[in-house]
């Protein structure tokens, strides 16, 4: 997104206004740093002290802020680092929040050597058994129809469109079995406080912690879900010994009353079922931000996912038809621009 200000952007009158009710001190005029999957986007403005603030836009009636607010609220009550929130306009969409610089993860790693990188991860992980123990109540629940709901992102974007394939009726009928097969399992599992986008671009570095953002989607769900979301990340490749290590170090740390006293190995296969919801869903969601979106970047993510929902799917016998149905529609990467 390029670094420039949009003074004919539709949403400027009403930023002005709220920057102007917010910040009556001197202030720079907003700079467009960033937008996101969603319909949400970021400025930046400089306050007269020379300190910065972010104001997210979340245009109504498509983004409500109120779940960033009480999420935020949440997360902070229990020592996660979260962005400060300092001032508030839900009628009109927009949040005045503590600048944490340009720099997630994802970014961040390049130019690390492997053992900072390491080091952060390790970081990111240990956050997740607190997170584990947020309060989830009045949290919408990740059960089966939501679950469903989300895979069947995958026939309807990701083979209908981009494949360009529709599946016929006994592909289809298996397909619906198959996923509700996985449904079936995955809220057999421990039910947590789930941030459900827990991953490297969501992650910001600054030099004396690693702050969380983007948790305003918040469910209460799986216990593997969100330590799935960042080793299987859909845009890095961790090392397989690195996953290894992770998940232990995470299985060390989370209270046993939230692992309903499994074993390590029996989280780890819990980990791959809800892999495979995940990247089924995120396949299915990549598409449908290119076609119906736009946003044809995430096309270059697809090789990636895909790769790790064939990992998955190598450890569970019980979902081989899964792979069958779906060894036609490997995708192709696009070519770079």
């Amino acid at each position: 997104m390029p670094h420039t200000a949009f003074l004919d952007d539709p949403r400027y009158p009403a930023l002005s206004h709220f920057l102007a009710q917010m910040l009556p001190e001197t202030h720079t005029q907003p700079i467009l740093v960033s937008s996101d999957a969603s319909g949400r986007r970021y400025w930046r403005t400089r306050l007269k002290s020379g300190e910065t603030r972010i104001i997210m836009d979340a245009p109504p009636p498509g983004e409500d802020v109120l779940p960033f607010i009480d999420v935020q609220q949440r997360l902070a009550r229990i020592g996660i680092p979260v962005p400060t929130l300092h001032a508030q306009d839900t009628t009109q969409g927009f949040l005045l929040l503590e600048d944490l610089g340009d720099e997630t993860l994802f970014q961040w790693r390049h130019g690390q050597s492997p053992q900072r990188v390491t080091e952060k991860l390790q970081t990111a992980v240990a956050l997740l058994p607190t997170l584990a123990e947020g309060d989830t109540e009045g949290l919408p629940e990740f059960d089966a129809e939501r679950l469903g709901r989300e895979m069947d992102l995958l026939p309807e974007w990701y083979i209908q469109h981009h494949c360009q394939h529709a599946l016929s009726p006994a592909e289809q009928a298996q397909w619906n079995q198959i996923r509700d097969r996985i449904c079936a399992r995955l809220i057999t599992m421990p039910q947590v406080f789930v941030h459900r986008d827990y991953h490297s671009r969501n992650l910001m570095v600054q030099p004396d912690r690693l702050t969380v953002i983007d948790f305003q989607d918040a469910v209460r769900g799986p216990l593997a879900y969100d330590l799935v979301s960042l080793l299987r990340d859909s845009y890095i490749d961790w090392p397989a010994d690195v996953i290894l290590a992770m998940q232990a170090l995470y299985w060390e740390h989370v209270p046993t009353a939230l692992g309903h006293g499994q074993s390590l190995d029996e989280f780890r296969a819990d980990f791959a079922w809800v892999a495979v919801q995940r990247h089924l869903k995120v396949l299915g969601i990549f598409a449908r931000l290119s076609f119906r979106d736009g946003k044809h970047g995430y096309l270059h993510d697809l090789p990636l996912t895909w790769r790790h929902l064939h990992c998955a799917l190598a450890l569970i016998p019980e979902l081989e038809d899964l792979a069958a149905l779906l060894a036609p529609f490997a995708p192709i990467a696009p070519a770079s621009t």
